[in-house]
């Protein structure tokens, strides 16, 4: 089993409960959980029984942390059509504190895009870009870089050796170090797994997600994902976060956008390795 699935697996308790076990490697440092990694688990619990294999829509609100170790997953379902599923999920220590509270749409997704305007821009390819340690929400090394592999693009990626940029833009490309497919579960995942975008700018650290809300367009080609994470407001203690996913044909197979706390503190991160192939 690779891992992720592992770390995602749920187990009936009935009346929708589910039992998990929270895995710390997929953390963002200091033992904070990834956000998409706890939504990933409540999408996961709510196709169970659905009647739909694939999540098409996905919104949570992020209420409280939630450190590894047991879990409790309780689904309501909401609507089940021909079409689409829709489900309440919430995913906490216990069910009277849930961290995360979702709305989960489900649908089997079929097809190509018939128009888009939508392309993916130029990048170094994986083998040309910057490989290496990654800043986290602190002095800790976010777990996510053992299980995810990260290839940044040079022209954008200047905060990892020192020299951040101007934008609060990143491009990359995202994979799982186990060679596992990349499906629409793990597309919900790679839609919160880049660093907070304003590393672009210099500032480091814990960037805490208030509420997010993720499209699964297609299912993915095999092969690394694209992926371009942009703020388009930053004021007033809060910032925005725009994501897209294009697979390795070019399609644009989701999208993402949510709103959370900037960093407070600039710290220096540890530099980059030099480009290396894999």
């Amino acid at each position: 089993m690779h891992t992720f699935d592992a770390a995602t697996a749920v187990r009936a308790l009935g009346n929708g409960r589910y039992a998990a076990t929270l895995d710390p490697v997929w953390g963002v440092g200091e033992g904070l959980l990834n956000g998409g990694y706890l939504m990933a688990l409540g999408v996961r619990s709510a196709l169970v029984d659905s009647g739909h294999p694939d999540p098409l829509a996905v919104s949570a609100t992020f209420l409280r942390p939630l450190p590894a170790g047991s879990a409790t997953v309780v689904v309501e379902p909401l609507r089940s059509g021909r079409t689409v599923s829709s489900s309440r999920v919430t995913v906490g220590a216990d069910e009277e504190s849930p961290s995360v509270d979702m709305q989960v749409t489900a649908a089997t997704l079929t097809g190509g895009a018939t128009w888009t305007d939508s392309v993916p821009p130029v990048i170094a390819r994986p083998e040309d870009c910057l490989r290496g340690p990654m800043p986290g929400a602190g002095a800790t090394p976010p777990g996510l870089t053992e299980v995810l592999d990260y290839a940044f693009d040079p022209d954008t990626s200047g905060w990892l050796t020192g020299t951040p940029g101007r934008q609060p833009l990143l491009n990359l490309w995202l994979r799982f170090t186990d060679a596992r497919p990349i499906d629409p579960l793990g597309l919900v995942l790679l839609c919160d797994a880049c660093p907070p975008v304003l590393f672009a700018l210099g500032r480091f650290g814990w960037a805490p997600t208030v509420a997010m809300q993720v499209l699964i367009r297609a299912v993915p080609a095999p092969g690394w994902c694209q992926v371009e994470a942009r703020a388009r407001l930053i004021g007033g203690g809060f910032s925005d976060e725009e994501v897209a996913v294009w697979d390795s044909t070019g399609a644009l197979v989701a999208q993402s956008r949510q709103i959370a706390v900037p960093p407070r503190v600039a710290v220096p991160p540890r530099a980059a390795v030099p480009p290396a192939p894999r």
